[in-house]
């Protein structure tokens, strides 16, 4: 095992000793949806390294997210870059998620939801890594199973996608177009020790696990990210988290990288 590796396996012994969460994952969605009628509203910023001149690759991407029923949720969002040294509107994507089990008892439950996302992008195809949301078009189909014991959360997902051309650009024949992509998502809720009141701020730190496997060639990618996580009377909430690549055979143009996340939701809408 590589010496880089031993750190990832400490990280989650520690986390998984102490662990006490919410089911707030910033890069997955848990197997619980957004509640019945209400709506979130997010902003994803991220900042990442292009590892070719050393400047910042900016991404906006503004979403929203409704609960229809208690196991249905639907997402829509935009993406948004300066890979043109200005920032463009260059796509966006539809995600839906169907909670198909739930087994809950008092103060624990387990649940698994299937989900799928369909993207268009038009940006410039500038590395293998595929990813849907904000750099390429595509469709991705997945499984989510998240557990929440007390105050301690688990979350795990397995995905297939394929990337398409984006309008204008061609996928390369020399990437391959299909994956197989693996969450672990941990949490660990800091504050409060009591809870009195749904005024208190929540503070969480998450530790979350990301792999890519390409069904072509095999090439693989692993990142690991912590985040920090405030939760506002609520409704609001802030993550802070950096993104840093542990293990990787793929062509990557911007593996490492700060994201900022603010959303706010709007409850019983309807």
């Amino acid at each position: 095992m590589q010496p880089k590796f031993y750190w990832v396996f400490i990280c989650l012994g520690l986390t998984l000793s102490v662990v006490r969460a919410q089911e707030l994952f910033l890069f997955t969605y848990p197997a619980s949806n957004v509640p019945k009628n209400a709506l979130v509203l997010r902003g994803m910023n991220s900042f990442f390294n292009r590892t070719a001149d050393n400047t910042v690759s900016y991404h906006f991407m503004p979403e929203l997210e409704y609960g229809i029923t208690k196991n249905w949720m639907i997402v829509t969002n935009g993406f948004l870059s300066n890979e043109d040294n200005r920032v463009n509107l260059e796509g966006g994507s539809f995600f839906t998620q169907y909670r198909f089990y739930a087994h809950d008892m008092p103060q624990k439950h387990f649940r698994m939801a299937a989900w799928s996302r369909i993207a268009l992008n038009t940006a410039k195809i500038h590395q293998e890594e595929i990813e849907l949301n904000g750099h390429n078009s595509g469709i991705r189909i997945g499984l989510t199973s998240t557990s929440l014991l007390h105050r301690t959360a688990i979350s795990g997902t397995i995905s297939y996608q394929k990337a398409i051309n984006n309008f204008n650009y061609v996928w390369p024949q020399a990437y391959g177009d299909q994956s197989v992509d693996y969450t672990l998502s941990i949490g660990h809720l800091f504050l409060p020790t009591q809870y009195k009141s749904f005024n208190q701020t929540n503070v969480n730190f998450m530790l979350e696990l990301l792999g890519q496997t390409h069904t072509l060639n095999t090439k693989t990618f692993i990142d690991v990210s912590p985040v920090l996580q405030f939760i506002f009377k609520s409704r609001a909430r802030l993550d802070i988290a950096y993104r840093r690549q542990l293990y990787n055979t793929l062509y990557r143009t911007q593996p490492n990288g700060v994201i900022l996340n603010f959303q706010y939701s709007l409850f019983n809408l309807f």
